[in-house]
């Protein structure tokens, strides 16, 4: 029986094209990568200068942030005329009203050097709050209205990488509806900045790519039967994150390449993932995190190599699958001299930074900013940025 109830629910696809993929193909396995390329140039770049979640229940030791050292580095990875968006990590609902303070401060901070802020609101309940979709509700709200009023933030993922089920301190898929939060935490959302009128923010929720091929093409396939045509008009970009080598695929087998894993990637949530739940090409695919690591293996001068490599298959691939904005995670390793030591998959995400721990730029930082001078999308003068005021209390 529950497989049948799998079954049924992987063919609750609204589009026709969807419904056959679906049946042809039903995990999404197949080969996705083979379109033609076609670029688009003035894409979004970003970068995330918080530091990584350790994989599993609990936060790793980490060298510590230091905010002035981040806002250089982020100033410094800039190109003049050019956009950067910064994303902001891991602003978790279970840290109340401290925390969404700490965040308005550091987007307030961001926005007034010139970059774009993206937050990532986490559902991530607290005790006695796992569940309760009317108080996350609530939350989701008054994250906008905390939000709204600074004009450097133009977008919000609410929830984070719902398909992964095993990990909460870096997904969300572990905690109780979290499908459901995130379905009515992008309708909550949408309904608030439109109430208020903020139409410039954008809503969007993650896909982990690709955590598992029966269990992703069922999440996709449960957003559109009970998201239906709501969620649709609410969500303003599906963000993939995409490790090749570290996470999927774990390695990099001899003859594959970067951009061959690239295209794969987004071919197999355009073409068959997001038809599942009714996705269109009008909604557009964001890169919400791609990364590789340091590593023993690949080394610094390979990591920049890798990056160039993927920033390039991304702009080639951007016009084929409606890719408009692009993240690398992220700004600066969690502790470059400690990786080796940390347990299995503890250690995943460690090295990704363009910077050391200490700060030093590795050559990735460069490779980098050429790219976002290269494609990056044309900076404009946007009015100043005004402090927020949110209602009272959450």
């Amino acid at each position: 029986m529950r497989l049948a109830a799998l079954l049924a629910s992987l063919l609750l696809l609204p589009p026709a094209a969807g419904h056959h993929r679906a049946v042809s193909d039903p995990y999404c396995t197949g080969s996705y990568g083979s379109a033609a390329p076609r670029a688009s140039s003035g894409i979004r770049f970003g970068v995330d200068p918080g530091l990584a979640g350790s994989v599993g229940n609990v936060q790793l030791p980490t060298v510590p942030d230091d905010p002035a050292r981040d806002l250089a580095a982020v100033r410094a990875l800039r190109p003049p005329g050019r956009v950067l968006v910064v994303r902001l990590n891991r602003l978790f609902w279970s840290g109340g009203r401290a925390l969404l303070a700490r965040f308005q401060a550091t987007a307030r901070r961001y926005a007034r050097a010139g970059a774009e802020v993206e937050v990532q609101v986490r559902y991530h309940p607290g005790p006695g709050e796992n569940g309760n979709l009317r108080a996350w509700r609530a939350y989701v709200r008054h994250v906008v209205d905390a939000f709204g009023p600074d004009r450097g933030v133009i977008a919000m993922t609410i929830t984070n990488e719902v398909n992964v089920t095993f990990s909460p301190n870096t997904s969300d898929g572990y905690f109780s509806r979290a499908r459901d939060a995130l379905i009515e935490g992008i309708g909550a959302a949408h309904a608030e900045a439109r109430r208020r009128g903020y139409r410039r923010l954008r809503f969007g929720f993650t896909y982990a790519y690709r955590f598992s091929p029966p269990s992703d093409a069922a999440f996709f396939a449960y957003l559109g039967a009970h998201g239906g045509r709501r969620l649709r008009a609410a969500l303003g970009f599906v963000g993939l994150d995409f490790y090749p080598g570290s996470v999927y695929p774990p390695v990099m087998a001899p003859g594959d390449s970067y951009r061959a894993e690239t295209a794969q990637a987004l071919g197999v949530l355009r073409r068959c993932l997001m038809p599942r739940a009714g996705l269109g090409r009008r909604v557009p695919i964001w890169i919400t995190e791609n990364g590789v690591p340091t590593g023993a293996t690949l080394g610094e001068a390979g990591q920049a190599r890798a990056l160039t490599q993927l920033v390039d298959a991304v702009r080639a691939y951007a016009g084929t699958f409606g890719v408009t904005d692009y993240r690398w995670f992220n700004l600066r390793d969690s502790n470059s001299t400690a990786a080796g030591s940390l347990p299995g998959v503890a250690a995943a995400f460690t090295t990704d930074g363009l910077l050391r721990s200490d700060y030093s730029r590795k050559p990735s930082f460069g490779a980098y900013r050429r790219a976002i001078a290269a494609y990056g999308s044309r900076s404009r003068a946007r009015p100043p940025v005004r402090r927020a005021q949110g209602p009272r209390g959450i």
